[in-house]
């Protein structure tokens, strides 16, 4: 986990490790706000190898699935790598409803948010583990 941004660790939750890189919840439950650190000196993608790239991409494809077939309030997906204000390279895979707050704007730089309450944190991980375990049995 030290190789995470101290910027992106205070406004998120490191909540586990996927073949791509680190995995983060940002912390504003208004949104399904999912976000991937690669370990490594990358601030761009094409910094990362081809491999490590495929791996990115999958999780990207898997993170979003959950979103769709588990969140169904949310039925639009933003997904990018913008890296102005945190150089290091992230990417963020983020549920998104027509009348959210930011809505049909970006969600990046919008201020509206609201902190998890008990359990909520706790009860979307628990669905994305099970989410990523259905998902490695079929592939397995």
């Amino acid at each position: 986990m030290n190789h995470i941004s101290e910027r992106l660790l205070k406004s998120a939750y490191h909540v586990g490790e996927l073949p791509s890189g680190a995995l983060l919840i940002k912390d504003n439950a208004i949104y399904p706000w999912f976000m991937i650190v690669p370990a490594g000196e990358f601030t761009e993608l094409l910094d990362l190898p081809k491999p490590l790239q495929l791996h990115l991409l999958e999780d990207i494809n898997q993170l979003s699935q959950f979103i769709l077939k588990h969140l169904p309030e949310f039925q639009k997906l933003n997904v990018g790598a913008i890296g102005n204000v945190v150089p290091q390279f992230h990417f963020h895979v983020v549920g998104r409803h027509q009348g959210d707050p930011a809505w049909p704007g970006p969600v990046w730089g919008h201020r509206e948010s609201r902190k998890y309450e008990d359990g909520e944190l706790t009860q979307l991980v628990e669905m994305l583990e099970n989410h990523l375990a259905e998902f490695t049995k079929r592939e397995g």
